[in-house]
């Protein structure tokens, strides 16, 4: 069983505080969280408060990571959008990692297709299981061929690692597609090749 906290200290690794970068499509972020995305989020009254009242006049981005309600928006924010809906806490740990941060990159429904095309790929033309319609949804069906492909351990050239290492490198293969395909589509957005990649 996957844990949340381990995943959302290495995906908050990534994503850094808050930023308003003219040429980040998401505009207004904090932690991740796009105004233009989640404007309904409740962390962005909480930021709103303090860009208008008590540290109009200071450093109030400095004290954003000190508002312990803040920090607790972020963390339920991360656990209710993204966590919850991957099943998450049913996955080995590390695709967990993976796949949460992924979501959080590139949105939920690319991430899950992601896996959805790496387990496809590697069921060895559906004798370990049936190929998944890959339809961005994490459903039973999707749970079930993750459970039958690391079933396959028992196979004398297989084993945990290695199995955990081929489906990482395939979501990472499809994740790397995707920047590509963002960068050719808009010159500008290339900027961000290098930070999208440690994610990698």
């Amino acid at each position: 069983m996957a844990d949340f906290e381990k995943a959302f200290k290495k995906t908050l690794g990534h994503e850094g505080g808050y930023s308003n970068h003219k040429k980040d499509k998401g505009g207004e972020t904090y932690k991740g969280i796009s105004r233009v995305h989640w404007g309904d989020w409740y962390g962005w009254i909480i930021i709103d408060e303090m860009k208008n009242l008590e540290f109009a006049s200071g450093n109030w981005i400095g004290h954003l990571d000190y508002n312990i309600s803040l920090n607790q928006a972020v963390m339920d924010f991360y656990k209710e959008q993204f966590w919850n809906k991957l099943l998450a806490s049913q996955l080995r740990q590390r695709i967990a990692n993976e796949l949460f941060d992924t979501a959080v990159n590139m949105g939920l429904n690319y991430a899950i297709k992601c896996l959805q095309k790496s387990l496809n790929i590697l069921n060895r033309n559906e004798k370990d299981y049936k190929d998944l319609l890959v339809d961005g949804g994490f459903g039973s069906k999707t749970l079930s061929a993750y459970k039958l492909y690391f079933e396959t351990e028992r196979f004398k050239s297989r084993n945990i690692k290695l199995l955990e290492n081929w489906l990482l490198k395939w979501i990472n293969f499809y994740q790397l597609v995707k920047y590509e395909k963002i960068a050719k589509n808009n010159k500008e957005q290339e900027v961000f090749i290098p930070g999208w990649t440690n994610r990698v």
